[in-house]
């Protein structure tokens, strides 16, 4: 037994739609889904205007997910290290009277049980920890602040960390709004699209009735068939940094996705010979014929790379 498989990206969907419309058009009057599509109000060319319309919106969303990674790169760049100096700040402060660290409390820091300091894991509660320290220790005069030894022996700009934070917290609201934004355009792409893609998962169908003997003639009208005794599932691959692996009996019609906070390059093939798709983090491509082996690297020297593809078993 064969099984249609019909490819889950927006850019191999409209491939397929190309290629339906390319083969009834070739057909003429003696097209195999002439019938079909009529009783099925079926209207192919409306179908690529509107597949014009939704790559606007797909393009938008791409562009809008590397917007908010690249706000999101900005805001770390900066706030890492700030957070960097707001630790040992804060270790001296606890050094200075270790019985009693509850005193951390007044500059905003969180201490659990007799002495472990707990600090916020998201940037926005983080930010507003590193403020309130901050704020606590501009808010005396001069040499009066129990920090001003220890940032004036370490050369740490107080206000300048400050202002770093709030800089970061502007780019945290600009990688959030335009997440947001990226969200509204999918949607909007979807609801264009995804009538459009039943009605050509119906086609396929269709055909699939049409040649039940010789499903691969499904073939020139763009459709991918797979043996349905060939198992598949999902898989997440994880690569190491600056590192790379090769990937085999990854199903053509399925996608591979960046999962991970970085670029990942990925090249046909067992080599990385060649010109490479640079995939960006959340974003996914279809697999298409000659992709069931791909070599993926993470160029990244700081940040493991982490995908997620089909794969055949």
């Amino acid at each position: 037994m064969a099984r249609l498989i019909i490819p889950e990206d927006f850019t191999s969907q409209r491939k397929l739609l190309e290629a339906v419309y390319a083969e009834h058009t070739k057909q003429l009057s003696d097209s195999m889904i002439g019938a079909y599509i009529v009783q099925n109000n079926i209207d192919l060319d409306s179908y690529l205007t509107k597949s014009l319309s939704a790559q606007v919106l797909d393009d938008t969303q791409i562009l809008l997910v590397k917007q908010s990674t690249n706000y999101t790169q900005l805001r770390n760049l900066f706030f890492d290290p700030v957070i960097s100096n707001l630790k040992s700040e804060v270790q001296f402060l606890k050094s200075m009277n270790k019985s009693n660290t509850k005193h951390l409390g007044e500059w905003g820091i969180t201490v659990i049980g007799e002495n472990k300091i707990s600090y916020p894991t998201n940037f926005v509660d983080m930010a507003k920890v590193a403020n309130l320290f901050f704020d606590k220790h501009l808010s005396f005069t001069t040499n009066t602040s129990l920090l001003y030894a220890f940032v004036t022996k370490n050369n740490i700009d107080v206000q300048a960390d400050k202002d770093f934070v709030m800089g970061s917290i502007d780019n945290n609201d600009k990688s959030v709004q335009a997440s947001k934004d990226s969200e509204n355009a999918t949607e909007q792409r979807n609801l264009l699209w995804l009538p459009v893609m039943d009605k050509i998962r119906g086609i396929g169908g269709f055909l699939m009735k049409l040649y039940p003997n010789n499903p691969r003639a499904l073939g020139a009208w763009g459709f991918t068939i797979a043996d349905t005794g060939t198992k598949a599932k999902q898989v997440i691959t994880r690569i190491k940094l600056s590192d790379k692996t090769t990937l085999k009996g990854v199903v053509i019609g399925g996608t591979l996705k960046n999962i991970g906070s970085d670029d990942v390059h990925i090249y046909k093939g067992s080599s990385t010979a060649g010109n490479p798709i640079i995939l960006t983090p959340g974003l996914s491509i279809g697999i298409t014929k000659g992709f069931n082996t791909v070599t993926i690297t993470n160029p990244s020297d700081s940040t493991e790379a982490k995908i997620t593809s089909l794969r055949s078993s």
